[in-house]
């Protein structure tokens, strides 16, 4: 049994999942598929990209596959398992088991796998969905001078919630969550009469079923929220990044999105509007924005025909 597989949950039913590897080093164990990227537009004169994506929470990395189809240069893409996620996590047993992966560490560990697999240059490609889209923004403020093009779909990572602040970075919110666990069943109902008295959306309410739907979920929910509570620059170290960069970035958001709405980056925005690298775009979409429809849409913007 791989070691990593010891603490994971799997989100992708066998039949759907591709040929993963794994690569391990600085205590961490990462899962990953490389898939080939036609580029069915790209210029034959152009050098191969190798992109990385990174997949949304309690999603497998299969989700990325859809930009294998879609992406327009030639080369790979490399979809990386989140901590927790599948075959990804701590593996030294002198981490704990809510271990933070620290960007520096996570950037490393991403040009060995890409040394592995003979697909390592000066700069590379990276792609985020959702908390995938944090842990990008993480990775470039740590070393921007390793990215070249940077897409962020619906990122994670612009404005924190009270309740993860308060539930990741404090002994409080521990015991808080894991208050919750103990007594999930008198919170569901609790969030079913909310509901039902129109005291919360149904939108909540989806949300905090599905997150507290079995002991298993709620403690993959701790370690994966503790996990990456590193990956969270501050908004203006992103914008001080993207001042000496000479790489571009684009950041769509869903205009029906109610996870990760519109409105969060325009802080972002407003500190790079003089800025020629980074974009900004809305998409007819709500949070579900891993459809070959909208990244088509997405593409045709982004990549200059």
């Amino acid at each position: 049994m791989n070691p990593c597989d010891l603490c994971t949950v799997e989100f992708a039913e066998k039949n759907h999942r591709m040929k993963r590897q794994s690569y391990s080093n600085s205590g961490w164990c990462l899962e990953y598929v490389v898939l080939p990227l036609v580029g069915k537009n790209a210029n034959t004169e152009q050098p191969l990209r190798t992109v990385f994506a990174f997949h949304g929470f309690a999603r497998p990395l299969e989700d990325l596959s859809v930009l294998a189809l879609q992406w327009p240069e030639a080369g790979v893409l490399i979809s990386v398992h989140l901590p927790h996620h599948g075959a990804s996590g701590p593996i030294d047993p002198s981490f704990p088991e809510d271990a933070p992966l620290h960007p520096t560490i996570l950037n490393q560990l991403l040009v060995e796998i890409a040394k592995k697999e003979g697909v390592d240059g000066p700069q590379y490609d990276l792609v985020g969905y959702s908390i995938g889209g944090r842990i990008a923004l993480a990775l470039f403020a740590d070393s921007p001078q390793m990215w070249n093009r940077i897409t962020l779909l619906a990122p994670d990572g612009l404005k924190k919630s009270p309740f993860y602040q308060l539930t990741v970075h404090s002994q409080l919110g521990k015991k808080l969550w894991f208050a919750i666990d103990r007594h999930a069943d008198l919170v569901l109902r609790i969030s079913d009469t909310l509901l039902k008295w129109r005291i919360i959306s149904p939108h909540l309410h989806s949300f905090c079923a599905f997150h507290i739907s079995n002991h298993e979920m709620r403690m993959m929910v701790w370690r994966g929220w503790r996990a990456h509570r590193l990956c969270w620059p501050k908004i203006r170290e992103i914008a001080q990044a993207l001042q000496d960069w000479s790489g571009r970035m684009d950041v769509a958001f869903g205009r029906h999105d109610r996870i990760i709405p519109l409105a969060n980056g325009k802080r972002l925005q407003q500190l790079t509007r003089q800025n020629p690298g980074i974009h900004f775009h809305s998409l007819p979409c709500g949070h579900g924005m891993l459809k070959p429809e909208m990244m088509q849409k997405l593409i045709h913007r982004i990549f200059p025909t």
